[in-house]
């Protein structure tokens, strides 16, 4: 297809962005170090109609964590720094939980921290205020237990690379933000980067970023924090070409850090993750391709680099319901001439026929004690399903998802506690849930719970109350929401999401009991993985 053909196809798939007032994003493709071409949608501001162009500046959110990377390499092949080095050795105000976390856990993700914004809003503090590193810092500080052992598990979240920004400026005397404009942005003509470390400045050209409230109607998303290290860059889809093309140049870096930069990660037992530093490695249609996203605050950014074709593509996005991801990868289609050709075939294996009343044997709710998540397993339309996917048996207790035969699900024998299992691996996580058997509980019951709960890892109290029939929780400056019972004394709570803006999973309201039975306290899991087992003591009348 001609390449104006092809342009012209790109454009269509962001027309929907053109309309009237509606906020956007800005795209860029590049090809053989070449920004081959770059293009604006929507507006940037709209309160005075400013269009978004290609060197329109946007915040970035998660997409930052590769630049904090970098930084870090930068560090560790100068010989400053070592990614085996124990955090206390630069960060000694890091409490001491027994076993050393290193910078490499940091880097990947493997370190068991809790999550700095999970940590925020439940202490109650809000998005819309001025959050810095050093209030994360506070926190973390106050942290007593970590949500896995170190190097046990992967969970993505944002304090690790906060806490690399902070090691950065420990050992190279300057500021994470100052370091990387003379490590990085300058020696690459990134003339229009920089981590925003201070909430007040002013950046000219900025897109500022909108919610979605109904139709063409948007709210401001505020950013006023000054965190950096998984977060806080600024830059334009022109600088990220240039960044993009030290992948191949190591202009900055040289070829040993780049080489460093794509090092998957690795669990203890040994098992590879598909992060590295910044950068998750990853397959998308049969092309290796190395990608990170960003979201937050109205913000949804995206960028896919495809090393054997010397290709990369990057949305960056100021409309809170943009789908960047989906727009990268279908612009990276359409100029690699994949629009129509779909990702290559897992082998699926030979599927077999059960009777209905083997499927229903394995209908019901199961629950992760570890995690405090729960997934229904149901019985519809003749098959099993989890998460709305069809399951197909392989065996009496092996099943494979329908859509995706990479990821399954077995039904395993009963447990020594006695209560039927399923493990389900999705291909990046595997969690065995245990089978929960559901409660309705009565309000008499549900006055157990009632009372004022005190975190001293957070400072704060939350309240729980009865209303009518059902448990309301109030917290610090984040209103109240219905706790919805779930099994014996495990309740859900849905408030995070709103809270943050997102899709977040529920979180988890674990109650714990005394010698007597009566209720002392619950332990807070958020059941996406970030923050577990953070305790609340309930308080004497």
């Amino acid at each position: 297809m001609p390449i104006q053909a092809v342009q012209e196809e790109v454009d269509a798939l962001f027309e929907p962005l053109t309309q009237s007032g509606s906020p956007g994003c800005a795209l860029g493709v590049m090809r053989d170090g070449e920004l081959i071409y770059k293009q604006g949608y929507g507006l940037a501001n709209l309160e005075y109609d400013i269009p978004i162009t290609p060197c329109t500046i946007f915040h970035v959110a998660s997409m930052s964590k590769q630049f904090a990377a970098l930084a870090v390499a930068l560090l560790v092949d100068a010989g400053r720094l070592s990614l085996d080095d124990d955090i206390r050795k630069h960060l000694p105000e890091v409490p001491d939980y027994g076993e050393a976390i290193t910078i490499r856990h940091l880097i990947h993700h493997t370190s068991g921290l809790r999550s700095d914004l999970i940590l925020l809003v439940s202490a109650g503090w809000r998005l819309e205020d001025v959050i810095t590193n050093t209030d994360v810092l506070e926190l973390v500080k106050r942290q007593r237990n970590l949500n896995f052992r170190p190097g046990e598990k992967f969970a993505y979240g944002g304090v690790g690379y906060l806490l690399l920004a902070e090691i950065v400026a420990q050992v190279s005397g300057q500021s994470f933000a100052e370091f990387c404009q003379a490590q990085i942005f300058e020696p690459l003509g990134m003339i229009n980067s920089h981590f925003q470390d201070d909430y007040l400045r002013v950046i000219k050209n900025r897109a500022y970023a909108y919610y979605p409230a109904g139709d063409n109607h948007y709210q401001n998303a505020v950013l006023t924090c000054g965190l950096v290290g998984g977060t806080g860059l600024f830059t334009t889809i022109e600088d990220l070409a240039l960044w993009d093309e030290n992948f191949y140049t190591g202009q900055v870096g040289g070829r040993s850090v780049i080489e460093q930069m794509h090092q998957p990660g690795l669990l203890n037992n040994g098992e590879e993750i598909p992060y590295a530093f910044g950068l998750i490695l990853d397959k998308y249609k049969g092309r290796d391709v190395v990608v990170h996203g960003g979201d937050g605050a109205g913000i949804h950014s995206y960028m896919m680099r495809f090393p054997g074709e010397h290709f990369s593509v990057a949305v960056l996005g100021n409309h809170g319901a943009l789908r960047a991801r989906q727009l990268a990868q279908q612009a990276a289609d359409l100029y690699l001439g994949d629009a129509q050709a779909e990702a290559p075939a897992v082998a699926v294996p030979e599927t077999i026929e059960l009777e209905e009343a083997q499927l229903r044997a394995k209908a019901g709710r199961y629950y992760d004690a570890d995690t405090a998540a729960f997934i229904d397993v149901e019985f519809k339309d003749g098959k099993l399903q989890i998460w709305g996917h069809d399951l197909a048996p392989v065996s009496k207790q092996h099943f494979v998802f329908a859509a995706f035969p990479e990821a399954s699900a077995d039904f395993g024998p009963p447990s020594t506690a006695g209560s039927a299992q399923v493990l389900v691996d999705t291909g990046i996580n595997r969690t065995r849930y245990a089978w929960a058997e559901p409660v309705m509980p009565t309000p008499d019951s549900l006055r157990a719970y009632t009372g004022r709960y005190y975190s001293p890892e957070l400072d704060v109290y939350w309240t729980i109350t009865l209303d009518g029939d059902n448990l309301v929780v109030k917290r610090k400056r984040q209103g109240r929401s219905p706790l919805t019972p779930m099994i014996a004394d495990v309740f859900c709570d849905g408030w995070i999401g709103p809270i943050l803006h997102s899709a977040s999973k529920p979180a988890t309201l674990a109650f714990e009991r005394d010698a007597n039975d009566a209720v002392s306290g619950f332990r807070l899991s958020d059941s996406g993985g970030r923050v577990s087992g953070l305790a609340f003591i309930k308080q004497n009348a």
